[in-house]
């Protein structure tokens, strides 16, 4: 009983073809194995340098040339070779970019002079919008006229003294978006005020600026990289 029992359970992994009108069908699936085959693992940095100096130091030891630098979008990066011989592609690089990015929405005052300090470059916008701050004052209190297009906002020093402030609907700034390495581009913000003296930043140049910043930094790689560039070693792409 043993033995048959034995034969039954070889003849289970006997790969039996049938066929059918014309057709072979086979009653077991077949999966290939593929070979192994060692590969570099993938290193993500935090910034464009990195990526230029690894290019520089590893390009010779890359057996699959070019090696494609690809602009991801405004803070990503990869590095990758063509194919090798069976097909495949080495993930060399990832840049991912750590600066702190932009937020929609409303700011407590105090919040938004510290945003525009420290999270945004200096510019014609920035000093406005802080010399607005300065004059608008929270606990005094706030009000607003509002027409749909432009705001006036009446900030209440004291008991007496009363400043009408016109302000801007939209306003030019550069915060902290991209890659330290490149300029930051700049792109318009549509500014809004509460009665409560919150300051509301809004995005509202649909996105140009990420394919600005996708420029910039192809065009950075393709300076610092220029004689690889002209040797066919690498290749610059968005």
């Amino acid at each position: 009983m043993l033995k048959s029992a034995i034969q039954f359970l070889v003849s289970l992994k006997e790969n039996k073809t049938y066929e059918i009108n014309g057709e072979t069908y086979s009653d077991n699936d077949l999966v290939r194995i593929k070979p192994h085959i060692d590969r570099p693992a993938n290193l993500s940095v935090s910034g464009l340098d990195s990526i230029v100096k690894l290019v520089r130091n590893e390009l010779d030891v890359v057996e699959n040339l070019p090696v494609f630098i690809r602009v991801d979008g405004a803070r990503m990066v990869s590095v990758f070779t063509t194919y090798d011989s069976v097909m495949c592609r080495d993930n060399l690089y990832t840049a991912n970019c750590d600066v702190p990015g932009f937020h929609d929405g409303f700011r407590e005052p105090e919040s938004a002079i510290i945003e525009l300090r420290s999270k945004f470059e200096p510019g014609e916008g920035v000093d406005y919008l802080l010399d607005l701050l300065s004059r608008i004052n929270k606990e005094n209190g706030v009000s607003t006229i509002d027409n749909g297009v432009s705001q006036q906002v009446e900030a209440r020093t004291g008991i007496s003294l009363k400043q009408m402030v016109q302000v801007k609907p939209r306003v030019k700034l550069r915060p902290y978006r991209t890659f330290l390495e490149v300029e930051q581009p700049e792109s318009e913000f549509i500014l809004r005020l509460d009665d409560d003296g919150n300051v509301g930043l809004f995005e509202a140049d649909g996105g140009m600026w990420s394919m600005e910043a996708k420029r910039r930094i192809a065009a950075y790689f393709e300076e610092k990289l220029s004689e690889e560039a002209a040797q066919g070693k690498i290749v610059v792409m968005m």
